[in-house]
């Protein structure tokens, strides 16, 4: 059986209890952390576990999947992902190709930010097509996110902006680049966005406020942006306490 499991937003700490038992009981451990920046430990993990996980590159999964399939053949095998499994598509191809070769799959799930946007206040149906601002629009403009964000905007529909990385090239869009970007295309600099920094974490951070303040704002990695539309006054009364003036 090949098993998908969440390891949440943070760290090792997050992982579920299901999870921590379906890893104790598998044959093999791997670990994939690509698709976002962990915070977490891989010796800890380990220990947590007790045994040794494998870590797989970007490569290994979309190119060498069929060695992981294989094995699940005859091996319970566990593939632990940052978040919940299939936000990333990676994830998606991988269960098609095991249910097509007839593997038994089963997901575990865990937070993610699709999820933990809510807790600045927004309201969760209200949020649009989600983008993510690649490390080109660093040096170009990415039309098609553009179009998207205008369009949520017209549709009263806020807009989650997730930042590009490279881990394995350690490439990472900043805040600031993304803002830059958002500021040149879309937004002027008095308009409102929400920035979110390690959420999960202990020293998460939500702060909200015209772009023009928050360009300043020193804001770790892993982060999002969040452009919002026309607000409800319950969204209004939250975004306040996060608010950072001008």
């Amino acid at each position: 059986m090949l098993t998908i499991t969440g390891l949440g937003l943070c760290d090792e700490k997050d992982l579920t209890l299901k999870a921590l038992e379906e890893c104790k009981r598998a044959d093999k451990v791997y670990i994939e952390l690509y698709t976002n920046l962990w915070q977490g430990n891989l010796q800890r993990l380990e220990e947590l576990i007790g045994k040794k996980i494998f870590k797989l590159k970007r490569e290994d999964i979309e190119q060498g999947y069929e060695k992981i399939l294989e094995e699940a053949k005859n091996n319970n095998i566990i593939l632990l992902v940052p978040g919940d499994p299939f936000i990333a598509t990676t994830h998606s191809f991988l269960l098609k190709e095991a249910k097509t070769k007839n593997i038994k799959v089963k997901i575990i799930h865990n937070a993610s930010i699709i999820s933990a946007i809510a807790k600045t206040g927004l309201h969760a149906y209200k949020f649009g097509g989600v983008v993510t601002i690649p490390l080109a629009s660093r040096n170009s403009n990415p039309t098609s996110i553009i179009e998207k964000i205008k369009t949520n905007r017209k549709l009263g529909l806020h807009t989650l902006c997730l930042l590009d990385i490279d881990v394995e090239a350690n490439e990472y869009l900043s805040v600031q680049q993304a803002l830059q970007f958002l500021r040149n295309n879309i937004l002027s600099e008095e308009d409102k966005v929400v920035v979110l920094s390690k959420i999960g974490c202990e020293d998460e951070k939500i702060v909200y406020g015209e772009v023009k303040s928050l360009i300043k704002e020193k804001v770790e990695l892993p982060a999002c942006i969040i452009v919002p539309s026309k607000l409800h006054f319950s969204e209004e009364e939250i975004l306040e306490l996060y608010e950072v003036s001008t």
